[in-house]
């Protein structure tokens, strides 16, 4: 958070932690992606929610593609999502 609000790029903050061997998420290299994320599904360390202390539950749905049997996710309405605020976290 600190590397981010000084200016530093998402790219270059995960190019600065695989630099200084600090494992990712799942001990995999860190990518732009894991910082920066998505900010419509709040996923990423910038997004997400918890980092300010609030837990938002029942954000996404998941449909099964006829074509392909794949499940895929697509965010909910504003009124299906349940948010908690826990300042503790």
């Amino acid at each position: 958070f600190v590397d981010f609000a000084a200016g530093k790029s998402p790219r270059r903050i995960a190019f600065d932690l695989n630099d200084r061997g600090i494992p990712g998420p799942r001990h995999a290299a860190w990518g732009s992606s894991t910082i920066n994320g998505n900010r419509a599904r709040g996923t990423g360390i910038l997004n997400n929610e918890l980092h300010v202390g609030k837990l938002g539950l029942n954000c996404l749905r998941y449909m099964k593609d006829p074509d392909t049997g794949k499940r895929r996710s697509r965010a909910n309405t504003d009124d299906a999502l349940v948010v908690h605020d826990v300042p503790e976290l």
